[in-house]
């Protein structure tokens, strides 16, 4: 039985998001979870709130790239850089100088 197609939602970051669920997907079907136990984090990743992360160390990078990006976008820059930063901080390609805790 085909698995139904999901319907992307018309939000600005939804296919990242889709795209960072289906890495989990795989991951989790990789460690034989079940299902039910799938369809829970893929439901859980696609409907996280970005104004209310989970402050856990599984989080930690995501958490600390999405500030990033909020203070470059609150900083004036454009929702590429935005993005850009977001990715590089995602990726730990940026040279390690934080200076948004301060």
């Amino acid at each position: 039985m085909a698995h139904p197609k999901y319907e992307l939602p018309k939000t600005p970051h939804a296919e990242y998001r889709y795209k960072m669920a289906m890495k989990h997907v795989e991951a989790a079907k990789a460690a034989g979870k079940s299902s039910e136990e799938i369809h829970e984090m893929f439901n859980k990743i696609m409907t996280y709130d970005i104004d209310n992360p989970v402050n856990d160390e599984a989080h930690k990078k995501y958490n600390m790239a999405v500030l990033h990006a909020k203070k470059a976008l609150e900083n004036g820059k454009s929702s590429e850089e935005a993005h850009k930063i977001f990715q590089q901080v995602l990726d730990s390609e940026g040279e390690g100088h934080c200076h948004t805790h301060k």
